[in-house]
């Protein structure tokens, strides 16, 4: 007997007992063989198998061009821009920012107006409102 753990996506975990020799499996998944009834009502997309001591996971490849991680909208900032952005909000001045993270008080100040300019345009939520002394051009 060998177990078999689908996953047919992120949250879901599919757990048999399959009367079939683990390194079989593996190689009919791969050659886009379905060889069990949860496998052939599984999406189009091509399965992929592996086993890994006497378990045989099965899941869905991701498509070449499809990242892992989500590309980041035009409204998220930069992570440059968040450090920067908590800094000030903690009340550091620019220059005290520009210490820390090893920047000029200038390139600071930049990303300071970018995250300004991304609120004012409503792209960041007004919850993250910066302290009233970096509203304005001070520092």
């Amino acid at each position: 007997m060998t177990r078999l753990l689908y996953l047919p996506d992120d949250v879901t975990v599919i757990q048999l007992e399959v009367d079939m020799p683990a390194a079989q499996l593996c190689a009919a998944v791969n050659a886009g063989i379905r060889p069990l009834p949860v496998l052939r009502s599984a999406p189009p997309e091509k399965l992929i198998a592996s086993e890994m001591g006497g378990t045989v996971v099965v899941a869905p490849t991701t498509p070449k061009n499809m990242p892992f991680k989500q590309k980041k909208t035009s409204a998220s900032l930069s992570r440059r821009q968040t450090q920067v952005h908590e800094l000030a909000i903690r009340g550091l001045t620019s220059g005290e920012i520009a210490v820390m993270l090893h920047l000029s008080r200038r390139t600071v100040n930049y990303h300071l107006n970018q995250v300004k300019n991304r609120m004012h345009l409503g792209e960041i939520p007004q919850a993250e409102l910066f302290p009233r002394s970096l509203l304005s051009n001070e520092d």
